[in-house]
C-alpha cells in the first residue's frame, strides 16, 4: 500500500468518525440552529410548528449523514481501485467532495419522501391547488447553474482536446494524454450522472404530497423541500467546475515547450478557470448578500414575501393565510 492509498484511507476514516459522531442519538438541535433555520427560510417558528420542524430537521440531518457516509465509502473504494492521477491526487479529494455532496442530497431527498408518508391522525389536512412545480422552488439561477456549468466545462474540455490533437508534442513526453485527461473526464461523467439522478428525484419529489395541518406547516414544508431541490441541482454544477479545474490545470502544467499550441492551451485554461471561478464567486456573494425573500416564498407565499420586503417582521415572517 503506497502513500496515496494510506492518505486516502486516513482522510476517509477521519471523515467517517466525524459523520458517525453527528449521527449519535443524543445529538440535539439548539436554539441557535433553529434561529438560523428561521432566518434562512424567512419564516417564524410558532409553538405549534416547532416540534414538527425539529422532527423534520432531525430526519433530514440523519438522511443527509447516512447518504454522505455511504457515498464516502463508495468513493474511497473506487479511488483505491483506480490508478493514481498525475496531478498528485488533487482530483481524488474533489471526487470525494462531489460524490459525498450527491450522497447527502439523495439522503435529504429520501427524508423528504418519508415525510410525505407521515399521517396527521385526526388533524385536518391543508390542501392547495395547483400542485407546485420545480420552478416554484428553484430560481432561474438554480435551474440553469448545472446545465450551464456542464456546458461550459464540456466545451472547454473539447476545445483543449482539439488543440492537443493538433500538436500532441506540446504535452510533456513523460505523461500520456489519456493519463492527463481521464480524471477530469471521469469527474464530468459523474457530474452528468448526478444531474440525471437529481432531475429524476426532483421531479418525483415535487409530485409527492405534503401532509400539513396548517398553513405554517405547509410553508415550512415548502422551505425544506426547496433546500432539498437546490442541493440536487448544485452538485452537478460543482462537479462540472471541478472537472474543468482538474483537466485544465493538469494540461497547463504539462506543456513541454513554448509553441503556439502550448500558449493557446495555457491561455484557454487560464481564461476558462477565471471565468468559472468569478462566476461561482459572484453567484455565492449575491446569494449571501441578497435581502430578497426566498424564491419559494415569492412564488408560493406572496403575502409572506411582501411582509419580508417591507421589513415589518425582520428576517422571519408569520404565515397567516399567505397563499395566493
Amino acid at each position: 500500500m503506497d502513500t496515496y492509498e494510506i492518505t486516502l484511507l486516513v482522510v476517509a476514516g477521519l471523515l467517517t468518525v466525524v459523520f458517525a459522531w453527528q449521527l449519535r442519538p443524543g445529538a440535539a438541535i439548539g436554539p441557535n440552529a433553529l434561529r438560523d433555520t428561521a432566518r434562512r427560510a424567512g419564516l417564524a417558528i410558532t409553538p405549534e410548528v416547532e416540534p414538527v420542524l425539529i422532527a423534520r430537521i432531525r430526519s433530514r440531518t440523519r438522511g443527509a449523514l447516512v447518504g454522505t457516509l455511504i457515498a464516502l465509502i463508495g468513493a474511497t473504494a473506487s479511488l483505491i481501485a483506480l490508478p493514481e492521477s498525475p496531478d498528485g491526487g488533487m482530483w481524488s479529494g474533489l471526487m470525494i467532495i462531489v460524490l459525498t455532496g450527491l450522497g447527502g442530497a439523495v439522503g435529504l431527498c429520501v427524508a423528504e419522501f418519508r415525510s410525505a408518508l407521515v399521517s396527521l391522525g385526526d388533524r385536518p389536512r391543508v390542501a392547495r391547488a395547483p400542485t407546485p412545480s420545480r420552478a416554484d422552488y428553484l430560481s432561474t439561477v438554480d435551474l440553469w447553474c448545472g446545465p450551464v456549468a456542464m456546458g461550459v466545462s464540456g466545451v472547454a474540455l473539447a476545445a483543449v482536446a482539439a488543440l492537443i490533437l493538433v500538436d500532441p508534442d506540446s504535452v510533456r513526453s513523460d505523461a500520456s494524454i489519456p493519463s492527463l485527461w481521464w480524471p477530469g473526464f471521469l469527474l464530468w461523467i459523474v457530474s452528468l450522472a448526478s444531474a440525471g439522478v437529481g432531475r429524476i428525484l426532483s421531479t418525483r419529489l415535487v409530485g409527492r404530497g405534503q401532509p400539513a395541518g396548517s398553513d405554517v406547516e405547509l410553508a415550512w414544508s415548502d422551505a425544506l423541500r426547496s433546500w432539498t431541490l437546490r442541493a440536487l441541482v448544485q452538485t452537478p454544477a460543482l462537479g462540472a467546475f471541478y472537472s474543468a479545474l482538474v483537466v485544465l490545470t493538469s494540461l497547463s502544467s504539462a506543456v513541454a515547450r513554448p509553441s503556439g499550441i502550448a500558449t493557446a492551451v495555457s491561455l484557454t485554461s487560464s481564461i476558462v478557470l477565471m471565468v468559472m471561478s468569478v462566476g461561482l464567486a459572484v453567484a455565492a456573494v449575491v446569494a449571501m448578500e441578497s435581502r430578497r425573500p426566498p424564491h419559494y416564498l415569492s412564488r408560493l407565499w406572496p403575502d409572506v414575501a411582501a411582509q419580508l420586503r417591507r421589513g415589518t417582521h425582520g428576517v422571519a415572517a408569520p404565515v397567516e393565510s399567505g397563499r395566493p
